[in-house]
C-alpha cells in the first residue's frame, strides 16, 4: 500500500512493532490508512465483546456494547504511529478498514500523543468521520443483547483458537445455555456423519 498507514496504542515506549497471531491466524502486524481507526483501536479491552466498529455509507461506526465500556476502554491517554505502508495490504478476510504487514518487525516513522482517546474520538464524530453510539442506542441491524457474538465465538473456537467461548461466556455468561444447546446439536450433527 503506498503512503503512511496508522497504528493506535496505548503504549507510547514503541521503538519497533512486532508481529503476533491473530484472529485471522497470521502472524502480522495491524495498520490501517484511517486516523480515525487507529485512533478506536487505542482503547485495550475485549476487543469486540465491549465493542463493534462498522462502516455504514462510507462512515465507521463504534458501537458500545455493554454501558460505560466507552469510558473504560478510551477515557485516558494513547498514541498514533505513522508506518509506511509499503508492506502493507488489504487480506480477503480482512475487516475492510484494517491492512496487515507480514513483516515481523516495522520501526515506526513517527509517533503522535492524544491525552484523551476519547475526546479525539468526539472530535472526530464532530467532524462527521465516525458515529458513536453510546449503550443502548445502536443500528438497526444489531441486537441490543449482543446476541450476534454467539456465532461469531463459536466460530473463532471451531477454528482453532482456543479459549474463545471460555471468553464470550465470562463477560455474557447469560448466553451459556444457548452456547451449550449449539455445541451439543453441532457434536450430534458431527457424530451422525
Amino acid at each position: 500500500m503506498e503512503g503512511t498507514v496508522y497504528h493506535g496504542s496505548p503504549n507510547g515506549n514503541i521503538e519497533v512493532l512486532t508481529a503476533h497471531e491473530s484472529t485471522h491466524q497470521k502472524k502480522c502486524i495491524y495498520a490501517t490508512d484511517k486516523k480515525v481507526v487507529a485512533l478506536a483501536f487505542m482503547g485495550k479491552g475485549n476487543g469486540d465483546l465491549d465493542t463493534r466498529f462498522g462502516v455504514s455509507n462510507g462512515s465507521l461506526e463504534l458501537i458500545e456494547r455493554r454501558e460505560g465500556v466507552l469510558n473504560k476502554l478510551y477515557n485516558k491517554e494513547g498514541y498514533l504511529y505513522e508506518l509506511d505502508g509499503e508492506t502493507f495490504e488489504h487480506y480477503e478476510d480482512l475487516w475492510s478498514q484494517e491492512v496487515i504487514s507480514l513483516e515481523q518487525e516495522i520501526k515506526p516513522l513517527n509517533k503522535t500523543y492524544f491525552p484523551n482517546i476519547l475526546n479525539a474520538l468526539e472530535e472526530e464524530e464532530r467532524k462527521g468521520n465516525i458515529t458513536i453510539y453510546r449503550y443502548p442506542s445502536r443500528p438497526n441491524n444489531m441486537p441490543l443483547d449482543n446476541s450476534d457474538l454467539i456465532e461469531k465465538y463459536i466460530s473463532f473456537e471451531e477454528k482453532g483458537l482456543k479459549g474463545s467461548i471460555s471468553k464470550l461466556l465470562s463477560i455474557y455468561p447469560e448466553f451459556t445455555d444457548e452456547v451449550e444447546k449449539i455445541m451439543q446439536e453441532r457434536q450430534s450433527s458431527n457424530l451422525r456423519r
